[in-house]
């Protein structure tokens, strides 16, 4: 009797051991799925073309881009929006990584302007890049 008894609770504990070691199995793969899904998410529902738009709205009254201008300073508002795009992904799954990228990003942009804008459109330039992600601004959608 003690001994049915004995081989009862340790094929509960085994049953048991073995139920755990899969649910835990279960629940890293859903964790896994939901992290996947919302990085897709993040980056397809980042929008370039309105973003862009947005940007260039505010940039061409503000520093007077003239018509010969304008496709240089799209391209480069494109180029780094689209970096940003690539770089979305990492806010879901590395926040430093991200955060480094992003800082990359936002230092390439005046660069890439001041070959684009003249100085006088550079220096106005500099005053408009908002300091945080708190600024409400179209460059701020676009840097940070």
């Amino acid at each position: 009797m003690k001994m049915k008894l004995l081989m009862m609770s340790m094929l509960f504990g085994i049953f048991t051991y073995s139920n755990a070691q899969s649910m835990g199995d279960l629940t890293k793969a859903a964790g896994s799925t939901a992290t996947k899904q919302a990085t897709s998410v993040a980056a397809s529902s980042f929008d370039v073309a309105g973003v862009s738009n947005q940007v260039m709205g505010y940039l061409s009254p503000k520093l007077k881009i003239s018509d010969a201008q304008k496709p240089a300073v799209n391209s480069v508002v494109n180029e780094m929006l689209n970096k940003k795009k690539n770089v979305l992904p990492l806010a879901v799954t590395d926040k430093a990584g991200y955060a480094s990228k992003m800082t990359g990003i936002r230092d390439l942009f005046p660069t890439k302007m001041k070959g684009v804008l003249n100085a006088g459109q550079y220096t106005q330039l500099l005053g408009l890049l908002p300091k945080s992600a708190a600024s409400i601004s179209p460059l701020t959608k676009m840097l940070f």
